[in-house]
């Protein structure tokens, strides 16, 4: 009896011994796993359309020890299962068409000093920063690494990246793997393609203006209208005027121009004329309008030179006369034009009238 209290004694000891031991084991095993993990890993591009060249690859991590490294290094591969991080890491599977040895060492920071490392990118697929002196983060701690001038994969899908620490370091080949992200899945997407269409604009709108224009004097001006310039009655030897506010408005990378023009010179209805002002835009001169002759003409104050106070006439029919233009697109743009009339003292009785015309053409 004595001998099986025995027995069983020793056997709970030895019991207890395997399980303090295999807890103790487990505990050893989580924390190994948890140190080799470096954690909060990001891989981002600056243009993650297939094909891109000259992509920055920002990827970020986080220390979870302080283990001395030499070789930090961002492995890529096509599929996960590409990806080795034994000694000289490499991947047996390069994403399609994608090339890491045009890369460069862009900005370090967080716990990481940038001027310690070097740049090694022979191996396609593998970009690899080396320290040779060897540097022990603080736990915890942050980095970020910008990898520049890599040229994506020509896959439009997923491709994947894993980052790794190492110890050591002898003529480019890593070994003694410190910590690892997970791999990590990329994406490469074509992009959406958005269009748009904008139409041509070409806008003219009339308004009364109601003043003189390019130093012409007026002491009697009649209320236009986007449709009529309503002189009235005027007796021989005395003029009336009227004024207009032209408004254009283009999109037309080239700008636009403004042209005016008639229907004919000014008639009654017993087709008994008025005569035009002599002179065009360019070659303006004084009104002739008096008591003995009589005068329509007009002057602008927009591009093209009328003079000051000089005037001009409109009497052939259909013939455009410009009196703006602008070599690119405007919003808005005013040009103002005053008319003026004046009949002689032998002007025939009746009422006069013409369809004066304003034209504008955009220059695309």
């Amino acid at each position: 009896m004595r001998f099986l209290r025995y027995i069983t004694k020793k056997r709970l000891a030895v019991l207890f011994f395997i399980i303090v031991f295999v807890f103790a084991n487990s505990l050893f095993h989580i924390s190994q796993v948890d140190a080799a993990i470096l954690t909060s890993s990001t891989i981002q591009m600056s243009n993650d359309q297939p094909s891109a060249t000259a992509v920055t690859y920002t990827i970020g991590f986080t220390f979870p020890d302080t283990t001395a490294i030499k070789c930090i290094d961002i492995i890529f591969g096509a599929a996960a299962t590409n990806i080795t991080l034994t000694t000289n890491p490499s991947t047996s599977g390069v994403p399609t068409a994608m090339t890491t040895t045009s890369s460069a060492l862009g900005t370090v920071s967080g716990v990481l000093t940038g001027s310690n490392y070097t740049m090694y990118n022979t191996n396609n697929g593998v970009v690899q920063l080396e320290d040779a002196t060897g540097h022990s983060p603080s736990s915890a701690s942050t980095a970020t690494i910008n990898i520049t001038g890599i040229t994506n994969t020509s896959t439009n899908g997923a491709f994947y990246a894993q980052v790794a620490t190492y110890s050591t370091l002898a003529a480019h080949a890593c070994s003694g793997l410190v910590d690892n992200t997970n791999v990590q899945a990329l994406q490469t997407l074509s992009g959406v393609n958005a269009t748009v269409t904008v139409q041509p604009t070409l806008s003219l709108s009339v308004a009364d203006y109601g003043s003189a224009v390019n130093g012409a004097t007026g002491s009697s001006f009649a209320t236009t209208t986007a449709t009529t310039i309503p002189f009235g009655a005027v007796a021989g030897g005395a003029s009336k005027d009227g004024s207009q506010t032209l408004t254009v408005g283009t999109n037309a990378a080239h700008g636009y121009s403004l042209y005016v023009s008639d229907t004919g010179t000014m008639k009654d209805a017993n087709n008994d004329t008025l005569a035009d002002q002599t002179g065009t835009p360019g070659s303006a001169t004084a009104f002739g309008g008096s008591s003995t002759t009589s005068a329509f003409g007009y002057t602008a104050d927009g591009s093209v030179s009328f003079g000051s106070n000089q005037w001009a006439g409109l009497g052939n029919s259909g013939t455009q006369y410009a009196v703006n233009t602008n070599a690119s697109a405007v919003a808005s743009q005013a040009t103002h034009v005053q008319f003026r009339v004046e009949p002689s003292n032998t002007q025939a009785p009746g009422t006069y009238s013409t369809t004066i015309m304003y034209t504008a053409v955009g220059s695309y």
